[in-house]
């Protein structure tokens, strides 16, 4: 692990980790996950518009511990599928 992805799972400290590793806590987490690097991987989504989705939605949520990342994920992920027709 670099030094910087070190540093980003320090700074959200409740994503569920496996030693130094992040890891799903359920399979829908791994599914949204994964859904998002197919659109991206198909062309339908590129990483600044994916990054400022998930942004807005982790800032409408106001402060929290981290332990509804994937919620802040999926809700991103449905509003971007959805403006977008898929």
């Amino acid at each position: 692990m670099t030094p910087s992805e070190a540093a980003m799972l320090r700074a959200v400290p409740a994503i569920p980790r496996d030693g130094d590793r992040p890891v799903f806590r359920e399979p829908w987490e791994a599914r949204a996950f994964a859904m998002t690097l197919a659109l991206h991987e198909k062309g339908l989504l590129d990483w600044p518009e994916w990054a400022q989705a998930l942004g807005r939605e982790i800032a409408a949520a106001g402060p929290d511990d981290g332990s509804g990342y994937y919620e802040h994920w999926l809700a991103a992920l449905e509003k971007l599928a959805a403006a977008k027709g898929l």
